[in-house]
């Protein structure tokens, strides 16, 4: 098994928030690790939100490490489900163990993208370490181009 489809069948084998499965999907993931204090992240996903009545089968789930969400004192789970049932109720957010986050490759700044193709192959990263975050034509090219 390629690391990127161990990385999907972490994040499709992990609990939500509300303990449930996330479970297999049958079309393009996109999974974001954010923090609810990250205005970066709330930007990103408000693209997210925008692209997703587009692409029907396109599956969009939240990684929350606990690391990113609590640092500085920013954030907490309860600031984290308020955010989520205010901001975003369509996101399924999974609260990453270390194993998860160790899996992803420990992603230092926040928002990370990862973007996995219907066979469960990662296609695409976007870190902020590297680039500025896509923009909702960058995302809408990538995902005519691998066919969602």
């Amino acid at each position: 098994m390629s690391a990127s489809s161990t990385q999907l069948a972490k994040l499709e084998a992990s609990a939500d928030l509300d303990g449930k499965p996330v479970g297999a999907g049958d079309g393009v993931t996109i999974a974001i690790v954010f923090a609810s204090w990250c205005p970066h992240c709330h930007k990103e996903l408000d693209i997210l939100a925008k692209l997703r009545p587009s692409y029907p089968s396109l599956r969009v789930i939240g990684v929350n490490y606990r690391g990113h969400e609590e640092y500085g004192d920013r954030g907490n789970a309860e600031a984290l489900r308020s955010y989520v049932a205010k901001t975003a109720p369509w996101l399924r957010v999974i609260p990453a163990d270390d194993a998860l986050f160790e899996l992803l490759g420990r992603p230092p700044l926040i928002p990370t993208i990862y973007v996995y193709n219907r066979a469960g192959a990662l296609v695409e990263v976007y870190s902020r370490r590297e680039r500025a975050m896509p923009d909702g034509d960058e995302l809408r090219e990538l995902l005519r181009r691998i066919g969602s």
